[in-house]
């Protein structure tokens, strides 16, 4: 990759609830990507967005649930999203919240420009509506007449509503896919985000403020409150300095933008629509990432009981054991099934058993024997070309954002490491100091390796990993579970 400046954001979740595990893969995703890339561009080349979207007909009815002024309730949960980072070690750089005031401003001008290019009207509309969605639904959307993603049936609404012209940029969206095959992992996607542009009407964005008094006002028309997926979209430039700094939004745009298998619709066409109208160029890769689902397969609904918690599973093995699974246990552009046998199991196999106990034995033996290692300078002709092949098998990967095959590309450098131990048993006590020597620094600069290529995916524990070694300190990295 070009020495160039790298956005990466996640989406903003809705914070009518707690954090959930699907929150927290897209957020530990983006986290790992960001350190993989600061190590590679330099920090200050990197940066990285989250937040929390706040507005919404679901949030007013929530907060009126728990007898909570709706900033309160806001308040509340995205402080809880702030909690789960700093609990899993996501490291933004910013965390955006549609709430605050410069938001407002900011999305309020990208509508103004929309606006100017003549890409909105206003027209009377009735359809019906799903509070969950946030969004007109058709008939042929409905299972036994409810939305199948939240099993309620939508409401019927009728009202003068602004609508924004997406069927203009049609053509052009489509256009821009065939030249840019590649902007959406994973490819077979494609096919599906096509018949989605394909099918595209112009969308509502507007509600009345009568019936949602909780969001931004329409510019020039305060009886109208924003859409909130309009609303929200907005954030992706508008922290960069949409409508406030201009240059610095052109260092950083267009970006990498993760988000899960349901947004599909609006990151690839909505909001690439509405790019084109205020002139940006659209989004520099689409990654949507797979959807956790119940140990059982199933899709995770409260009604079946299988809803997992970040929380909960942090209390029980620990955040990075969990953030690891998430990263190297479950499939990066699959949808997966989360069970915590397999968590268990590929943390004592890979971290417990490969990496941490090839890092105890490389320690204790260079202590026992009064070797130096850590030399890269030393390091074997023959022995430093196969790690450095595997090394750019894993820079591959994680360029290509795969971050689960990265991290079992740096478990098999790890078994390579373990294998070469085992094969040159410098243990045995005939062996010469100096051959002793060469291959426990041989062995130093492959764990340096490992090191470097985890470090996205368990930062702390690497960071403890590289001061043990550098040490020559024995350490005790991974109890097994």
């Amino acid at each position: 990759m070009k020495n160039s400046k790298l956005y990466i954001t996640t989406t903003l979740p809705y914070v009518n609830a707690e954090p959930h595990i699907g929150h927290a893969l897209e957020f530990v995703q983006a986290d790992a990507l960001s350190r993989y890339f600061r190590n590679k561009i330099g920090k200050e080349n990197v940066f990285f967005n989250v937040g929390t979207d706040e507005h919404g007909q679901k949030i007013f009815e929530e907060a009126e649930k728990e007898g909570l002024t709706v900033q309160e309730f806001v308040d509340k949960y995205a402080q809880r999203f702030k909690d789960f980072c700093e609990l899993f070690y996501v490291e933004y750089d910013y965390f955006y919240r549609t709430s605050a005031k410069e938001h407002y401003k900011a999305a309020q001008e990208f509508w103004k420009r929309c606006d100017k290019k003549g890409d909105i009207y206003k027209k009377k509309y009735k359809g019906l509506y799903c509070v969950g969605c946030e969004r007109y639904i058709t008939e042929k959307e409905l299972v036994d007449g409810k939305c199948p993603d939240h099993n309620r049936v939508p409401e019927l609404k009728e009202e003068e509503n602004y609508f924004f012209k997406l069927t203009k940029y049609k053509k052009t969206l489509l256009e821009w896919l065939d030249k840019n095959p590649d902007v959406l992992k994973p490819k077979r996607k494609l096919v599906e985000l096509k018949a989605i542009i394909e099918e595209a009407e112009d969308i509502s964005i507007s509600r009345l403020k009568e019936n949602l008094p909780w969001g931004i006002e329409v510019p020039d028309d305060p009886e109208q409150i924003l859409y909130v997926w309009f609303d929200a979209l907005t954030n992706y430039v508008n922290v960069l300095g949409f409508g406030t700094d201009e240059e610095r939004l052109e260092q950083w745009w267009p970006g990498v933008q993760l988000f899960g298998p349901d947004n599909l619709r609006f990151q690839g066409s909505i909001w690439q629509g509405m790019l084109a109208s205020v002139g940006l160029p659209f989004s520099k890769k689409l990654l949507e990432h797979g959807m956790v689902l119940g140990s059982d397969g199933k899709k995770m609904a409260k009604s079946l009981g299988n809803i997992i918690s970040p929380f909960d599973q942090e209390k029980k093995f620990g955040a990075e054991i969990v953030r690891f699974y998430l990263l190297a246990g479950i499939s990066t552009f699959a949808d997966s099934a989360y069970k915590e046998e397999d968590l268990i199991n590929m943390y004592n196999s890979r971290l417990a058993n490969n990496f941490g106990n090839l890092l105890n034995r490389v320690i204790h033996l260079a202590n026992s024997r009064g070797v130096r290692i850590g030399r890269e300078d030393s390091v074997e002709k023959e022995f430093k070309e196969a790690v450095d092949a595997l090394e750019s098998e894993i820079e591959e990967l994680f360029e290509e954002y795969e971050i689960a095959l990265a991290a079992e590309k740096v478990d098999i450098l790890a078994d390579f490491g373990n294998k070469y131990i085992t094969e040159k048993e410098p243990w045995e006590k005939n062996k010469e100091e100096v051959e002793v020597e060469a291959v426990l620094n041989n062995l130093s600069y492959l764990l340096n390796s490992v090191i470097e290529y985890y470090n996205p995916i368990i930062p702390s524990s690497c960071t403890k990993a590289k001061q043990a070694l550098k040490n020559q300190e024995k350490i005790i990295l991974f109890e097994k579970i």
